[in-house]
């Protein structure tokens, strides 16, 4: 990695607060225009476009900065932001990483592709955690920013992935949301996601420059 690929602390400001600014316009933009019925957590949406391209951004990032690129960070930040786009639902009857493409009457080759997306997932997913799973580990316990930014980009999929039907989740219990109460657990679990890859390019731009620092390169 040469110097030009090294982040300062000052462009890295502005490029998160650019990042916050055009994600703010982009919303604001599809409320303004929302029809009248309409949702912002709509597929297609301002906030599940700008949720998709924070993904394609924190790619870029990853690949301008690192050193020795990882394809399993590759792949999630590319999965996450396909899937974004919807694309597990896209192309089959059932959604590729529901359990429902096994277990009901769907074709062949719909069943050997959610084995096939599966099987690469989870391999991502090991290499990953061999890879990065120490280091992140001794960067947490020595206070690494980077690792706390990845740690809350984590910490914002779980918490959306809690709110995300949470109506339907709740309603074998007796639970029972409002129409307009659901809508706004929608968009809140929306808006949770914008922050995901937010936090997750945060932390690929501060390990870039601690890579950095602890290699002596210039600042």
């Amino acid at each position: 990695m040469n110097n030009r690929n090294i982040p300062d602390p000052a462009s890295i400001a502005a490029s998160m607060g650019a990042y916050l600014v055009v994600a703010a316009c982009v919303v604001g933009l599809d409320w303004a225009r929302l029809p009248e019925g309409g949702s912002l957590a709509r597929e297609g949406g301002g906030i599940e476009m700008i949720s998709m391209l924070g993904y394609l951004v924190a790619t870029v990032a990853y690949l301008w900065t690192a050193r020795a690129p990882l394809w399993s960070v590759v792949s999630i930040l590319l999965f996450m932001a396909a899937r974004e786009l919807d694309f597990d639902k896209a192309f089959t009857s059932e959604g590729i990483l529901s359990t429902k493409i096994f277990v009901r009457d769907t074709a062949l080759w719909e069943k050997g592709l959610a084995l096939g997306i599966w099987a690469l997932l989870v391999a991502t997913l090991v290499s990953l955690v061999r890879r990065r799973g120490a280091p992140m580990l001794r960067a947490l316990r020595s206070g690494e920013a980077w690792a706390f930014a990845f740690v809350a980009g984590l910490a914002f999929a779980v918490a959306s992935k809690s709110i995300d039907g949470i109506a339907r989740k709740l309603a074998p219990f007796g639970i029972q949301f409002e129409e307009g109460t659901s809508e706004g657990f929608e968009v809140i679990e929306e808006s949770l996601e914008i922050l995901i890859p937010f936090f997750f390019t945060l932390a690929i731009l501060l390990s870039a420059r601690a890579v950095a620092r602890r290699a002596g390169a210039p600042r």
